[in-house]
């Protein structure tokens, strides 16, 4: 089957591992990515400056994709460079541009990965038949549930046959709040993030710590994981609470402040020390108070890491409770605690979850081999 796939870069981490299953499956995969002034840095990618040609360029001539050969085919792989990053005269000229390049590949598929930018819902109109959106958040989780993005996602299913999610549990709300035929619905899931294990560096992470990173943002629920990490400080003298990530301060820093085992990292982790800390630490911890799904959980995987995670969105379809990582309820600060507690006192049970994701990424659910299967099944209706 001859695929494209239409993506941005902040999904490279699940994109990459998905395009390589699909080629190993045999498949012909075509990759165009949107690069757009605000996304020069982001995932796997850094592209450093956006070059000035407003226009679709080969990846061979970027090396932020040309390091990701083993992953990708360059020679069918573009970069669609937007160098306004607005709907505008410019985007619609390079819009047209990647139109002749889709009417050229002649795919037996299309998969566009996330929201459409506005002007590709005309290419997916023109290629319903054989088009398919990947939505990773079946409804938009606080913060992002503004009125464009209200709208482009009411006018999706007109210009869309198929959807495919990732996740199982919210398929129904889905379907529901935008009028979809489940039969228009395929649901498969995220593997783990593999790029990530290539880019450690070797560097030793001093002393034992849980590790929270990512964008901080108030419904990641930061607060509950400093106060679980409270209460079991004195009965774990040697550990410390790691939180990484850029953005308005939306916990007590006071706490943070006062107590010198909590280590407050306040900017993004580069992909290599997001590498070297996630597979050092104890486990991760992702104390969300709401949420779809989380790229986090399978980095952490990638990593080796279990997680302790709480019962929101997909994370109990992807975490299952005493095999790669514990679930708890959500914005239950005690329950978190004790979840800490259990793993830090029996390093035994750590030890065969490490065993269990490794063994569960190669040939269970969460390969890549199987999801792969998924979005073929999918794109064949």
């Amino acid at each position: 089957m001859r695929i494209l796939i239409y993506s941005i870069p902040p999904f490279s981490d699940s994109d990459f591992p998905l395009i390589k299953a699909l080629r190993e499956r045999g498949h012909e995969v075509w990759y165009i990515i949107r690069l757009a002034p605000f996304m020069l840095k982001t995932s796997l990618l850094d592209f450093g400056s956006q070059d000035p040609r407003n226009q679709l360029l080969p990846a061979t001539e970027f090396d932020a994709l040309s390091q990701w050969s083993q992953y990708l085919d360059l020679t069918k792989t573009f970069v669609s460079n937007d160098t306004v990053g607005k709907t505008g005269l410019r985007s619609f000229r390079l819009f047209l541009d990647e139109c002749h390049l889709v009417k050229r590949i002649n795919p037996d598929a299309i998969c566009h990965i996330g929201i459409p930018f506005l002007f590709h819902f005309f290419l997916l109109l023109g290629n319903r038949k054989k088009s398919a959106v990947v939505v990773h958040d079946p409804l938009p989780h606080s913060g992002d549930d503004g009125i464009r993005v209200r709208l482009k996602r009411r006018f999706l299913p007109l210009v869309c046959k198929r959807f495919i999610l990732l996740n199982k549990r919210q398929a129904d709300d889905f379907c529901n709040a935008y009028n979809v035929a489940p039969g228009r619905v395929a649901v498969s899931s995220l593997g783990p993030y593999d790029c990530y294990a290539s880019l450690r560096s070797g560097r030793a992470v001093d002393g034992k710590y849980v590790l929270f990173w990512g964008r901080l943002e108030k419904y990641k629920g930061i607060d509950y994981a400093i106060k679980a990490f409270t209460l079991i400080r004195e009965r774990f003298p040697e550990l410390r609470l790691v939180i990484a990530g850029a953005g308005p301060v939306c916990f007590d820093s006071g706490a943070v402040d006062s107590d010198d085992r909590i280590v407050f990292i306040h900017r993004y982790l580069s992909n290599q020390e997001v590498a070297d800390y996630a597979s050092q630490c104890q486990f991760v911890v992702c104390p969300y108070t709401d949420a779809t799904q989380s790229g986090v959980i399978q980095t952490a995987f990638a990593m080796g890491a279990p997680v302790v995670a709480t019962d929101v969105g997909n994370f109990s379809d992807v975490i299952v409770s005493g095999y790669n990582g514990i679930i708890v309820p959500p914005s239950d600060s005690v329950a978190l605690s004790e979840a800490f507690a259990d793993l830090l006192s029996n390093p035994d049970k750590l030890d065969a979850m490490r065993s269990n994701i490794a063994d569960s990424s190669r040939e269970g659910v969460s390969s890549w081999t199987r999801i792969a299967d998924d979005y073929i099944r999918a794109f064949q209706g």
